[in-house]
């Protein structure tokens, strides 16, 4: 139980701007702290619900609305996924070589792929966070996408090989908690019925219908992402990790906002 909790005081550390007591980083502290990354999506998710409350009571612009949505999660992890992402792209679109393209990903360097699709996600998150504020009912689920997205990342992160120039597996140690690969299963699991849990209790039928329709499509993209990372860098590395995170963090609110137009 100490090993889990400090486990999760080195999880919360690392992937959010929460303080935490310093802890040694030891692979017996760790062996945890990849499992506990979706705590950190409950505590944005739990953010995003209180400011979607917060909104429909005092009638906040759809606009502002829309952009403190976008930036909670972001600011709550203080960019730690985002700079996995931009470092993602930019090795996506070089079309260079697998060597080649992780050693880009290392390069702390911003390349112009990554400022167009840094700029790309944001507006596309803003556009769906306002949609949905005109369909309140899709909110809770629409809340539960930080949760999602990190439940099926601790999934990826404990299931997937890491690809070869990653410390990832040296730096979690998660290979060595066999745990880490079961209990990935049940958070992935429990997230995945979270979503359209939530839109059912505040939509009814339809919000089932919408939520059960927003989880397969993110069954969808995990399935994608799988075959891509597998095929173009033979595995995850942290960067990777980091990608995912944030593009299932605003494919899920997208997809909701989409399905809000048949409402």
């Amino acid at each position: 139980m100490l090993s889990f909790l400090q486990s999760l005081a080195i999880a919360l550390s690392m992937y959010s701007l929460i303080p935490m007591p310093r802890l040694d980083w030891r692979e017996d502290n760790m062996r945890w702290s990849l499992a506990c990354l979706p705590v950190v999506g409950l505590l944005a998710g739990v953010l995003l619900g209180g400011w979607s409350f917060l909104a429909l009571h005092i009638s906040v612009s759809p606009l502002l609305f829309a952009a403190v949505a976008v930036l909670l999660p972001v600011a709550l992890s203080g960019g730690f996924h985002m700079d996995g992402f931009l470092d993602a792209v930019d090795a996506l679109f070089s079309r260079r070589d697998r060597e080649e393209a992780l050693k880009i990903m290392k390069d702390p360097r911003c390349g112009p792929f990554a400022v167009l699709c840094c700029g790309g996600l944001l507006l596309l998150g803003a556009g769906a966070w306002s949609q949905l504020l005109s369909v309140p009912v899709l909110l809770p689920a629409a809340c539960t996408a930080p949760v999602v997205s990190r439940a099926l990342t601790v999934a990826a992160g404990s299931r997937l090989p890491y690809a070869s120039s990653s410390t990832l597996g040296v730096l979690f140690a998660s290979r060595s908690a066999r745990g880490v690969r079961r209990l990935s299963l049940w958070e992935s699991a429990a997230a995945l019925l979270l979503l359209p849990t939530s839109s059912w209790l505040s939509g009814g039928l339809a919000g089932l219908a919408a939520g059960i329709t927003a989880t397969l499509l993110v069954l969808l993209l995990y399935s994608w992402y799988r075959r891509m990372v597998l095929r173009r860098f033979g595995g995850v590395t942290g960067d990777l990790l980091g990608f995912f995170v944030t593009l299932c963090e605003l494919a899920l609110p997208l997809a909701l906002a989409v399905i809000s137009l048949f409402f």
